[in-house]
This record gives structure tokens, C-alpha cells and sequence, in this order.
């Protein structure tokens, strides 16, 4: 049995020395890739002729493939910029060869008080945006608002003003801008507001961005220059709410919001009631909606599930996601609630197949424990 060149550790052998998998007669591998006369298969890894690659084998050739996508993405995105370059000069132009000395200096010092404090304030001077993007200097920049009086942190606020949306996608950053939500007053934040506003889908959607869009919900949802950004944001409720961190956002409008922002994000949850219920993120939103929605906005959406039809029930009650949905709405006190209740009564020997008809069915107080014979009038 013959055996190829073993590929070097940093992945560049063969590359080279192969002919491109295109260019041979080859055989068509489960994973997609073709292996070729010379047992290599066309993901850059050698095996051993008429052996198919292990799951191992195929399992690090997806990972790598997952990690070149999203740094293409990354590099591709108009929402942020890379900053590790920027932190780097920085670091080098202010001289702080070692980071991690310099921030355990500063934390002991804004620790201890007094005079100690105000010399590590003042330090802070020309180092924030670096501080800002470090692992370690972030945390000194959050315990620096938490125990400065605000005045003095404003006067260092403008260094990070043009970089928002580039912390807005750091994940170091990003906490820095929060913890100045939370505790900067309303006009010392603005410049955020400012720097994210046209891009507020984008930011939403963002793993970091969601927070931002969250901390100014709680913080400065009544500031003039807020409400635009935030009105932004929920002309595109529908897309947010089934979106993996758009969902937060609209959450957090139904927690704080005004009571014309939570009839802003029903709208959209009366567009299309199923497609919502049985989604995996618009399910949480639903269950928040009806925490914090006004009762007639409510009893709009259940009647849109009930317009859905019997079959359309039933099959949303036995998903897991429908499921979490019902339950949310079944534990409302009212006539709505008790609408959807009889409907589901009426369905309930085919929610049996699956767990989460079961507990749909305990709700309804005909699974274990529960009385079948029970009837609710509305």
C-alpha cells in the first residue's frame, strides 16, 4: 500500500506540489471533496489510496472552513473595522511595552483611592481608545466610570469619539460603551447615539452590537437623540425579532418600551403569527409580548393564531419552539387566553406524539395530574 507526503503542520505542503483535484479524474467523497490518483483529497489532506478520510479528519476540515468564512466576513463588514493594528501602534507609540503591568497598576490605584486615584485618572489621558480594545485595559476603563466622579471621565470621553462603531464590534470594547450608557449622563453618551444612527439594523444584528441597542433602551430611551436611533430599529421589527440577536432588542423595547413601541413590535407579530410562534427567536419574543403588551394587543394576536386553523395548531403546539409560545399564552389571565385554551381542547389527542404537546396538554390541565374532565367557559 503506497502512502503520499504528509502534509507540514502549517497546512501550505502539498499545495504546490499537487495538481489542482480539477485537473485529475477523481472519485466524489462523501464530504464533497474529490480524491484524486494521488489518495489526497481536494481539502489539502493526504490519506492513504481507497481509504476514505476519518469523521476526525473531516470534522477539523469543517471547522476550518467555518473559521475562513467568518474571518472573510468579518473582514467584509460594513459595520465594523479591524482595531488589532490600531491597538498595536497605539501600544507602541505610548510606549506601554507591557499592557498588562501597566492596567494591574492602574486598577491597584483606582482600587485605593484618594490621591492614588486621581494620578491613575490622570494617566488614563491619551490611552483610551487603547485601553478601550485590550482584554485587560477594558476592565480598567470600567472601573475607572464606576468609581470616578463623571465630570473628570468626560473630559477623557472624546478620545473615543469617531471609534463607536468599531467597539461596537470588539469584544472588548463593546463593554466599555455600555458601562458609559449606564453610568455617563444622557449628554455625555450622545456621541454613540450620533456615531451608530443609520445603522441600527446592522448594529442590532451584531453579537456585540445587540447589547448596545439594549443598555441604551434602559438608560436613554427618553433622550432626544435616542429616539430616533430606536425608532430606526423597529421599522425593521419584523426582521429582528426572528434574527439570532435582533431578538434581544426587540425584547428589551417590549420590557422598557413605550407603549407605542410594544404596539409597534405587535404589528409585526400580527403579520404573520405562525411564521413568529414557531420560530426559534420569535417564540421568546411572543412569550415577552405577552408579558408586557396591553391585553386587546394580545387578544389581536391569539386571534390571528386561532384564524391559522385546527391543523395549524395543533402542528405549532407539538413543535418545541410553537410549543414555548402556547405555554406563554396559556398562563394569561383573561378571555384570550381561555379562547386558545377551548381551541386547544378541542386538538388535544394530537398533541400526545411529542414531548412538547405533553406540556402543552399539562397547561391545558389534561396531562398528568390534570383533570380531563375540566371545562372553561370564555
Amino acid at each position: 500500500m503506497v502512502r503520499v507526503r504528509q502534509q507540514k503542520d502549517d497546512g501550505s505542503a502539498c499545495s504546490k506540489a499537487w495538481p489542482s483535484p480539477n485537473q485529475l479524474p477523481g472519485k466524489q467523497l462523501r464530504n464533497g471533496h474529490k480524491q484524486d490518483n494521488s489518495g489526497e483529497t481536494s481539502g489539502g489532506v493526504p490519506t492513504q489510496i481507497g481509504q476514505k478520510p476519518k469523521s476526525s479528519t473531516l470534522r477539523r476540515q469543517r471547522r476550518k472552513r467555518a473559521a475562513r468564512s467568518a474571518s472573510e466576513r468579518a473582514s467584509s463588514s460594513k459595520v465594523c473595522a479591524p482595531s488589532a493594528d490600531f491597538v498595536q501602534n497605539s501600544v507602541k507609540e505610548n510606549g506601554c511595552c507591557d499592557i498588562s503591568a501597566k492596567c494591574a497598576e492602574l486598577v491597584a490605584d483606582l482600587k485605593a483611592g484618594g490621591e492614588a486615584k486621581q494620578s491613575a485618572v490622570v494617566r488614563l489621558r491619551g490611552s483610551m481608545q487603547t485601553l478601550a480594545f485590550d482584554g485587560e485595559g477594558c476592565r480598567v476603563l470600567q472601573l475607572a466610570l464606576q468609581v470616578t466622579d463623571w465630570r473628570l471621565i468626560a473630559e477623557l470621553l472624546p478620545e473615543l469619539h469617531g471609534r463607536v462603531l468599531d467597539a461596537v464590534c470588539s469584544p472588548h470594547a463593546n463593554f466599555v460603551i455600555q458601562k458609559i450608557i449606564e453610568l455617563m449622563p444622557t449628554a455625555q453618551a450622545a456621541f454613540i447615539v450620533e456615531e451608530i444612527s443609520g445603522m441600527a439594523e446592522e448594529v442590532a444584528c451584531h453579537r456585540f452590537g445587540c447589547r448596545i441597542l439594549c443598555r441604551l433602551q434602559e438608560h436613554c430611551a427618553s433622550a432626544t437623540r435616542s429616539i430616533p436611533l430606536l425608532d430606526e430599529a423597529l421599522s425593521k421589527a419584523d426582521v429582528l425579532c426572528k434574527h439570532a440577536f435582533g431578538h434581544y432588542v426587540i425584547q428589551s423595547v417590549l420590557e422598557h418600551g413605550t407603549m407605542r413601541q410594544r404596539e409597534q413590535v405587535m404589528e409585526a407579530l400580527c403579520s404573520d403569527p405562525l411564521a413568529f410562534a414557531s420560530n426559534r427567536n420569535g417564540c421568546f419574543v411572543i412569550e415577552a409580548a405577552m408579558s408586557y403588551c396591553s391585553a386587546a394587543d394580545q387578544e389581536l394576536f391569539i386571534d390571528g393564531l386561532i384564524r391559522g386553523g385546527s391543523d395549524k395548531l395543533a402542528t405549532l403546539a407539538r413543535s418545541q419552539f410553537g410549543s414555548i409560545a402556547m405555554r406563554s399564552i396559556l398562563r394569561l389571565p383573561g378571555s384570550a387566553a381561555l379562547k386558545l385554551h377551548n381551541h386547544l381542547n378541542d386538538v388535544s389527542e394530537r398533541l400526545e406524539g411529542t414531548k412538547f404537546g405533553r406540556r402543552v396538554m399539562e397547561d391545558l390541565g389534561l396531562g398528568r395530574g390534570g383533570n380531563g374532565d375540566q371545562e372553561l367557559e370564555a
